[in-house]
């Protein structure tokens, strides 16, 4: 039987032999966040414990998935894929009940298999969209530079999954120039667009070239500057990055 979207919460962290995982803190409370939303109950004091064995014997930079379920923590590692640039697709976003839209659940194989019907189009990344609108992506945040100068991300209420990477370079980008503000990324505001950029932990920072074939009309560098100078600048603090017991 498939798993229920109330079976699980997960999330995934970034891990670096000798330094540990990165955000740490910010990804245990989205997950509690998420866990609430899904009614579960996880025992927070075992999640470092299953990541530290989980990656004790792991010698390179991978992804981190810890999970919680009926039957406790479970935590897999895989190899990381960063993209410096992207060419995207757009396709129609899950939908779920009431208050499990933005959460990570236990109904997660959406994300495979838009990640296969983006590879069988020969794209990197797939917009998921609803009611014209772009939401979301299968494993980052879009944001979007319009030819005003002005960043946007899709509000909370959109369905999107709260962007932990986002919320540690909002303040570069404020000090930048470049404030982030909530609004519907919609047909209009896309057509408008002079850049768009994919933040995550598996991603990091990546520029889309093109949205189903076709490029921005007039695209500027700025924002990917930006965000990838604060995400360099953040991968750099030590106070990013939490140790693992055991792990090397």
């Amino acid at each position: 039987m498939p798993a229920g979207p109330r079976d699980a919460v997960f999330t995934t962290l970034l891990f670096q032999p000798g330094r540990g995982v990165a955000d740490l803190p910010l990804h245990l409370a989205r997950l509690e966040v998420h866990a609430a939303a899904l009614r579960l109950n996880p025992d927070m004091e075992g999640a470092v414990d299953s990541m530290a064995e989980a990656c004790r014997e792991r010698t390179e930079e991978g992804l981190v998935r810890l999970a919680w379920s009926k039957d406790g923590w479970t935590c897999t590692t895989r190899d990381r894929e960063m993209l410096p640039d992207v060419d995207a697709i757009t396709a129609p976003a899950p939908r779920w009940a009431g208050r499990i839209n933005g959460t990570k659940h236990g109904a997660w194989s959406w994300s495979e298999e838009m990640a296969a019907k983006g590879s069988a189009m020969g794209a990197d990344a797939v917009l998921l969209v609803h009611e014209h609108r772009i939401v979301d992506e299968r494993r980052a945040t879009p944001l979007l530079l319009d030819d005003d100068g002005v960043v946007w991300a899709a509000p909370d209420d959109d369905g999107g999954v709260a962007s932990v990477t986002l919320s540690t370079l909002t303040e570069a980008l404020a000090a930048a120039g470049l404030p982030v503000q909530r609004g519907h990324l919609n047909e209009r505001r896309v057509a408008r667009a002079t850049a768009m950029v994919l933040v995550g932990t598996g991603l990091g920072v990546a520029s889309v070239e093109t949205i189903d074939g076709v490029p921005f009309a007039a695209p500027s560098p700025r924002l990917l500057n930006v965000c990838r100078a604060a995400y360099e600048a953040h991968m750099a603090d030590p106070a990013t990055w939490s140790e693992l017991g055991g792990a090397r």
